[in-house]
């Protein structure tokens, strides 16, 4: 790619004392809409007087002008953090990426605003523990991030999908997206608290107990802990309880035994397990499914199964199926009925895992429920193709960003009234 020649100017910071009041979401929409628009007039009018001396209307009608011809439209903005003092974003344009930084002073002109080199942080599998669960004799272990404020703020806990997917979107067998961390960070950069953890037996909340003593009931037992936990804390001026596939399920009951304000369904089931596991074997061999129905039908009842399909081994192993057994007693459509709570369903077009179908029958028991479709939305909430299915490099890619419909989506419904 062409090496991108900055204006000096552009680089320009003032580093102020700045208040939590302002308005950092809608700066940055602004930025990329008079930036796309080449309406340089509109984006002197966001400066603050420091700027607006170093970067009268010409320099910025030309900074604006060189940086579009270098890298073409700013086609997304992904928030990537912020302090009191600054907030930064990943812009990706047409033709190259580029971190942005503003500054607010407290009547949301940018007193700092610059663009620099984009460097991709670096990932690791383990987080800080600085809000853990006792429950049981086990430590659960979950990661706080907190923005910058001078009062309460809303807090989404986030319960992770199913398998040992971490608290970060990951797990052992190959997953790694990164999408719970991303979010937690984007919901940070706008003003708003979120609670992510490992649930019991994976990652750092491992029992070191056989797995057999890990049922799906103990799951939602700590969710709801975990509940309770945020409602007593007063940092905290709402709680919001979001579920990622499996995790909306053990939401849904967890808010049963312990009640918050709202619930956001992401990629959840609509159908039992059981016709889920069915439809996606079905979709690989119908001889593989009729097989799976059979051991799924006695599990439901409450009997072991023996299982001598090599396919199906990860299914249907011993140590698994008390946890199995425990899941199949819920129907998600008449679990969502029992919440009296505002509702956020959220389903991707192109999920190959979970369904359009899943998210109109979780609507259908909850008829006041907001109901999202996203298209080019997968199963780990990023953006992609129908064709990709797991095969897509978002199951793989961490660096690939959020579906940002999502995120406008889950923030405007966090916030609302």
């Amino acid at each position: 790619m062409k090496k991108i020649c900055l204006l000096p100017t552009l680089l320009l910071f003032f580093s102020l004392k700045m208040t939590a009041q302002a308005n950092y979401p809608a700066a940055a929409t602004k930025v990329q809409r008079y930036y796309n628009q080449q309406q340089a007039d509109s984006l002197y009018s966001m400066f603050g007087p420091a700027i607006k001396s170093a970067l009268p209307p010409d320099k910025t009608r030309a900074m604006l002008a060189q940086l579009h011809g270098q890298l073409g439209d700013m086609i997304r903005l992904t928030p990537t953090g912020g302090d009191a003092n600054s907030h930064t974003w990943r812009a990706d344009f047409t033709k190259g990426t580029l971190t942005m930084l503003i500054a607010l002073n407290p009547n949301n002109l940018m007193e700092g605003f610059r663009f620099v080199p984009y460097q991709e942080k670096k990932t690791t599998e383990t987080e800080v523990d600085n809000y853990p669960l006792s429950a049981d004799g086990v430590t659960i272990h979950g990661t706080l991030t907190l923005p910058v404020s001078n009062g309460p703020v809303p807090v989404v806990l986030l319960i992770a999908g199913s398998g040992p997917t971490d608290r970060n979107g990951n797990n052992n067998s190959g997953l790694k997206t990164n999408a719970y961390k991303m979010l937690a960070e984007t919901l940070q950069a706008d003003g708003i608290a979120c609670l992510r953890y490992d649930k019991r037996g994976v990652g750092a909340s491992a029992t070191g107990k056989p797995e057999t003593d890990i049922s799906f009931e103990g799951t939602v037992k700590d969710a709801a802990g975990y509940i309770n936990l945020l409602k007593a804390d007063k940092r905290f001026s709402r709680v919001i309880v979001a579920g990622h596939s499996e995790g909306s399920m053990i939401g849904l009951l967890a808010l049963q035994r312990s009640p918050a304000d709202r619930f956001i369904s992401l990629a959840g089931p609509g159908e039992p397990i059981d016709l889920i596991l069915e439809r996606q074997l079905g979709a690989q061999s119908a001889a593989l499914a009729a097989r799976a129905k059979i051991m799924l039908d006695s599990l439901k009842q409450g009997h072991r199964v023996t299982n001598t399909e090599p396919a199906l081994q990860g299914l249907f192993y011993s140590a698994v199926q008390p946890y199995m057994m425990s899941w199949l007693k819920y129907a998600p459509q008449q679990e969502i009925a029992k919440l009296k709570i505002p509702i956020l369903i959220v389903q991707g077009a192109t999920d190959i895992q979970v369904s359009v179908k899943d998210a109109q029958l979780l609507k259908q028991g909850a008829p006041a429920a907001q109901l999202k479709i996203i298209g080019q939305m997968n199963h780990v909430l990023k953006t992609a193709p129908a064709a990709g299915g797991v095969n897509d490099t978002s199951y793989t890619d961490p660096s690939l960003p959020l579906n940002q419909e999502l995120v406008k989506v889950m923030e405007d419904f966090i916030k609302s009234r």
